[in-house]
Order: structure tokens, then C-alpha cells, then sequence
């Protein structure tokens, strides 16, 4: 369905997906969306050409660092392994996509992504046959931002929304608490894991399935291991097969690579920031600006593990530049911060404005696959993109799509409505619709009644008028009164009717819960155990069955219908 008719996407975002040439937006990118012919080329060569001039050492580690963390995991497949053996070479160019190390995957915009990184390098090789692309997934790892990634909402037996929540031991004890933790390396728990699976398990509809998907799930979120290596677990199930590279750039080898960047915000501060600045006032003339750069755009890991913002003191005139990290008493002074860069870059950490050029200054990437959100911030990244002399990658929407159930099928018949009438209604409030499926006669007798109303007394006017002139306005106001009165009535009246109608209601409220849940579109929400549960195990083959046609069309929002796809083992 037309992305534009929805209320989800930003202006920027719907101008991207749908009149990229014909809006502002294109002044923002490189490269159009749909990845023209002469300038997608333009961008691989440029990439090519940077990578020739990296020492071959710098491949050599970032390879190095991705089969040690597959091996790490016990999941080398053999597409990945060809991936990582065609890697090694500096004519293979990355096709990158990431995300945070939620719990059992986050919502199912993170499956959406990596599908469509994967299809996306494949329609590459077929479209430059010269050159050789590889799908990439980047785990950000090392934001602490905990609270975004605990929680999995699925739909219970009743078909009502539920939020289920992993509780670290120190963060339930002080949820208050600012964590300043990376999450990634956070190390899953056994008591608060029980306590999940146990919740998620008592919430899901039982099936054939659920005690096979729930170990599944359970060996993925095992006591011991961390967020990250748990969702790399998970997403490897799904994509192994399909030869996706999982990198956690996290590491002291990864960070030494980038170092030069590290230094160069540092000693330019606050040089990046200002051109992002700039480029954020040319957004905000049509759109909206997503990211806000801070004056320098790294974190610093200290020794207990606090992820503390980097910032620069106020100096007065010939005083030492210094730096201090906001949260804490610890200064440092230029030269002490460049021998910890130096000796322990490990200990820098990339923020918003940073992260994609940490990224992009690892990998040979030529396309990023991104989400609504991030499409937004990179349209004030092209600036920064100049200042580290990296190209700027082709921006390429990740698909957008809504799963429908056979189960919902009967109902949209029964009340002649479709997914698309829910979905076009803003954020999932449906009063129209649910005042269609009752079949109420109310409405078209009190909007009768109104008219009548108005006729009748607009016949008074000129005899009203003839009496004395200034009562016209006193009828008109007189008028307004009565309208609004019956208007307030029939609201009273509508509501006392959708009370009656409980069972309708109760519908309705299952096709919100399954289409737009918590009033936002299902890829935002849910999470693919709820389908895996009632499916089967391997139903994730079956919905790339469903996604791959249409995987890389991103000008609509796609309503897919699961009772088009075969069952398991048909």
C-alpha cells in the first residue's frame, strides 16, 4: 500500500521512499535510493579505490576478527565461510546493515533488515557482474542503552498485545539508575532468564511447537553468555544458511583501525559537529533532524565500565586543552587522552554520529540497509562523510511489511474492511472502522437529523432578520449551540452502542493488537517468536519465501498474507 497514505514515516522518509527526485531530500544523499546504474558504479569504484590504498593488514584483521567470532559461536556455515574467503580480497565490496542485540532479536524490522542486506548483495553481484558483494550485519554493541533492548512483546492466546521483560539482578534493584553499561557485552543471568521464559512461555499459545521453539530460544539466551553473543546465535539460525557475516567491531584489534578517525575527532573538535550542525539547518527548512551531534562524538569505557560521554572543559585564554567525562570526577588533558587512544583504544566508543563512520572506515561498504529512522540522520551525515574522506554509501530502505494471519482473514470478511483500512487510520485509534463493523443506523439518522435541524431553523433567518437585523447572529450562534448539542448526543448515543457490541469490539481489538499493535506497525512491535510458536521452527524460511519477490521494493508497504504461504511440511 502506498507508503504515503500512512501516518508512520516522517515527511523525509516518505519523500525518500516515494519522490526522491521531485523532493528536497535528494540534496541530502549521493545517490538515489533505487541505486541508478552510472552512480551506484561511481560508489563502488571510489570504495574500490580506497581499499587499494589500505595496508593489507587492515583487511586481513577485520577478516581475521569476523571467522574468530563465528568460530566462537560454533557457527561457520558454508555460504559464510565462501563470504569470508571472498572477503579476504579488496575487490569485495560489503553490503551492511545493523542493529542493536535485543532480546531474542528484537521486533521483526531486525529480521526485515538482514533479508534485506542479504537479497540486496545478491541483486548487486547480478547487476555489476565484475565485482563480488557480501551481506554484513553490524551489532551495535556498545550503546548502554539497556532499558530499549530487555523487552519482546508477542500476542498471547487471547490475541492481546504482552510485553514480556528480562531483568538484570542490578538493574531490577534500581531500574531508576542511569545505566551506563555497554549492553552487548552484558552478561545474561540465570535467574531473571528463568523468570523470562517462564513468562514468555505462560503468555505464548501453547502449541506443537512450543516446547521445541522455546529451547530453541532458551540454548540462543543461555546463563553466561552476553546480549551480543546470544543475538548473534539467534540471527546466525535464521541466516547462516543465507551466508550473512555478523561483526561486533567491539574489540581492541577493530578499534586500533580506527584510531586515525578517533584521533582526528578529537583533534578537531569541535570541527565534525559544526559541519553536521550546518548540514541539520539545511534539513530543518523542510524536514526534521534526527541526530544531534554533541561537540565531540565519542564515549569513553572506564574502569569500572561506565560509558561516560566525552567533553571538552571551558578554557580561558592559554590554558592547556583538557577533557573530562561527564558522570564522573576523571580529567584528562589532550596528550593524556592521545596515549589512551594509542595504547587502549578499546576504550573509545563510537555515538549516533560517529558509529557509521567507525563502520564505514572497517568495511568496504557500498550500501547500508536502513530503517525510517536511520534514513532520517544520514541525511545530516553527508558532511560527515567528506570530513573522514569515506564515501557515502547507497542509503537503501530496508523492506516495510505487515504480516497478516489466516485466522484475521474471517474477520475482515465478516465486516467487509481490509488490513489496508487499519492501517491507513491513524495510529490505530479505528473509531470509523469500528463504527462501520457494528452497522449501526445511528450515524446516518443523526447526520438526517442534523441537516434537518439546520434546514429548519435557516427558514427562520429572514423572518428573524425582518423583526430586528441584529438577531442574525444571534440565530447563527444560536444555531451552533443546538448543533453541538446533538453532535454531543450522538457521541453519548455511539458510545452506549459500541458497549452492546462487546463481541465486535473484542475483534477489533484482535486485528489491532495483530496489525498495529500498541498503536504502531507490526514490524516495530513484534517479535518473530509469536510466530515461530504457532507455525513451527522453521517458519522463517517460509516468510523469506514470502518476502524474497518483493524484499527490495521499498515504495510500498506490503501486506502480506500468511494463508499464501504453504504450512510446514506441505
Amino acid at each position: 500500500m502506498d507508503i504515503a497514505s500512512l501516518p508512520y514515516f516522517t515527511p523525509l522518509v516518505k519523500d525518500y521512499l516515494t519522490r526522491f527526485s521531485e523532493a528536497p531530500v535528494r540534496e541530502f544523499f549521493p545517490i538515489a535510493p533505487d541505486a541508478p546504474q552510472e552512480q551506484m558504479q561511481h560508489i563502488i569504484d571510489a570504495r574500490i579505490a580506497r581499499e587499494h590504498t589500505l595496508a593489507p593488514t587492515h583487511r586481513a584483521t577485520v577478516v581475521k576478527s569476523i571467522r574468530a567470532y563465528h568460530e566462537s559461536l560454533g557457527s561457520v556455515s558454508e555460504a559464510a565461510a565462501q563470504n569470508l574467503k571472498l572477503l579476504e580480497s579488496p575487490d569485495t565490496l560489503a553490503v551492511v546493515t545493523g542493529q542493536q542485540a535485543g532480546m531474542l532479536c528484537g521486533p521483526l524490522y531486525t529480521f526485515y533488515k538482514a533479508f534485506t542486506a542479504i537479497e540486496l548483495a545478491k541483486s548487486l553481484r547480478e547487476r555489476f557482474p565484475g565485482h563480488l558483494f557480501v551481506p554484513i550485519f553490524w551489532m551495535e554493541t556498545e550503546d548502554h542503552d539497556l532499558e530499549e533492548i530487555l523487552s519482546v512483546h508477542v500476542l498471547n492466546a487471547e490475541g492481546k498485545l504482552e510485553s514480556i521483560r528480562y531483568a538484570p539482578v542490578a538493574f531490577a534493584a534500581n531500574p531508576e539508575a542511569l545505566w551506563r553499561k555497554q549492553a552487548g557485552p552484558t552478561l545474561l543471568e540465570e535467574a531473571p532468564l528463568n523468570d523470562f521464559f517462564e513468562k514468555l512461555r505462560s503468555v505464548l499459545q501453547p502449541t506443537d511447537f512450543s516446547a521445541e521453539v522455546l529451547d530453541l530460544f532458551q540454548r540462543a539466551y543461555a546463563p553466561g553468555k552476553s546480549f551480543a553473543q546470544a543475538f548473534a546465535t539467534l540471527l546466525l539460525h535464521y541466516f547462516g544458511e543465507d551466508g550473512l557475516l555478523i561483526i561486533d567491531a567491539n574489540s581492541r584489534e577493530l578499534k586500533s583501525l580506527a584510531s586515525d578517525l578517533f584521533r582526528r575527532e578529537i583533534e578537531t573538535s569541535p570541527q565534525l559537529s559544526e559541519k553536521i550542525v550546518l548540514q541539520s539547518v539545511k534539513v530543518e527548512e523542510t524536514y526534521h533532524a534526527q541526530i544531534k551531534p554533541r561537540a565531540l562524538n565519542l564515549f569513553y569505557v572506564d574502569e569500572e565500565g561506565d560509558r561516560l560521554p566525552i567533553v571538552e572543559k571551558e578554557k580561558s585564554v592559554g590554558e592547556d586543552w583538557e577533557f573530562f567525562l561527564k558522570g564522573s570526577r576523571k580529567t584528562f588533558t589532550l596528550s593524556e587522552l592521545l596515549s589512551v587512544l594509542e595504547t587502549n583504544p578499546e576504550r573509545f566508543s563510537s555515538n549516533v554520529v560517529t558509529r557509521p563512520l567507525f563502520q564505514d572506515s572497517l568495511l568496504s561498504t557500498v550500501a547500508y540497509v536502513a530503517g525510517p529512522g536511520e534514513i532520517a540522520y544520514f541525511a545530516q551525515l553527508a558532511p560527515a562523510y567528506e570530513w573522514a574522506g569515506l564515501p557515502m554509501p547507497l542509503i537503501h530502505p530496508r523492506i516495510t511489511a505487515t504480516l497478516i494471519e489466516e485466522r484475521l482473514e474471517r474477520i475482515f470478511s465478516k465486516f467487509h474492511i481490509t488490513p489496508e483500512d487499519i492501517l491507513s487510520d491513524a495510529h490505530g485509534r479505528n473509531t470509523a472502522i469500528f463504527d462501520a463493523m457494528i452497522e449501526s443506523e445511528l450515524v446516518p439518522r443523526f447526520e438526517s437529523a442534523l441537516a434537518e435541524i439546520d434546514r429548519s431553523l435557516e427558514t427562520l433567518r429572514e423572518k428573524v432578520t425582518q423583526a430586528d437585523p441584529t438577531l442574525d447572529g444571534a440565530l447563527t450562534s444560536l444555531k451552533g449551540k443546538v448543533l453541538t448539542s446533538v453532535r454531543d448526543f450522538e457521541s453519548k448515543t455511539l458510545a452506549a452502542e459500541r458497549k452492546r457490541h462487546v463481541t465486535t469490539k473484542a475483534q477489533l481489538d484482535k486485528l489491532l493488537a495483530a496489525i498495529l499493535p500498541a498503536g504502531e506497525l507490526q514490524e516495530r512491535e513484534l517479535n518473530l517468536v509469536y510466530f515461530l510458536n504457532k507455525y513451527g521452527p522453521r517458519y522463517f524460511d517460509l516468510v523469506k519465501q514470502l518476502l524474497r519477490p518483493i524484499v527490495l521494493d521499498f515504495h510500498e508497504h506490503h501486506v502480506l498474507h500468511l494463508k499464501d504461504v504453504p504450512q510446514v511440511g506441505e
